[in-house]
């Protein structure tokens, strides 16, 4: 599945969680910074991060896993909030950090209020600017776990952050 094909599903689900969920997602990862740099990272999966409520089991994650299984996925991993639909997998992640998960704010001293939203096809969407997912991608090489699963992919997307960047100066 190319990089159009992940992002008209994440489309998809980005309308129906407006709708459903009165939400906007976040699009992050490799296929958000795709979609930015307007160039194929290759991603694995699709990384969407909602409102924390929707993520705590307390709260309304039941009403999230249901919605998922509607559109036919299935949860493969509970604690990385991991579905899968044939070859499409997607990953939640809380996009504000209460209940012990740390927020864009705290892990990258970004705001989630400053992440521009986006209307494409009628889903609203955040999608980070490329100074904020500079600031994701450097702080992820300092994460022991990330840097061990991801440290040279991520290096590469620094590298072309940079490059970007230093066209804007």
């Amino acid at each position: 599945m190319n990089n159009q094909e992940k992002f008209e599903v994440f489309l998809d689900l980005a309308k129906k969680l407006n709708q459903k969920f009165s939400v906007i997602p976040l699009l992050q990862g490799s296929l958000g910074l795709s979609v930015l740099v307007e160039d194929d990272l290759n991603p694995d999966d699709i990384d969407i991060a909602l409102p924390q409520h929707l993520y705590r089991f307390s709260e309304r994650w039941n009403d999230l896993l249901s919605f998922m299984l509607k559109e036919g996925y299935v949860l493969t991993d509970l604690h990385e909030h991991f579905f899968k639909k044939g070859e499409i997998e997607i990953n939640f992640a809380a996009i504000d950090g209460e209940g012990g998960i740390p927020s864009l704010e705290v892990f990258a001293d970004i705001d989630v209020r400053e992440i521009p939203i986006l209307e494409t096809d009628g889903a609203f969407y955040k999608l980070m600017t490329p100074e904020q997912y500079f600031k994701v991608y450097s702080r992820s090489l300092e994460d022991n776990y990330r840097a061990n699963k991801s440290g040279y992919k991520d290096q590469n997307k620094i590298d072309i952050l940079k490059r970007i960047l230093n066209k804007k100066v």
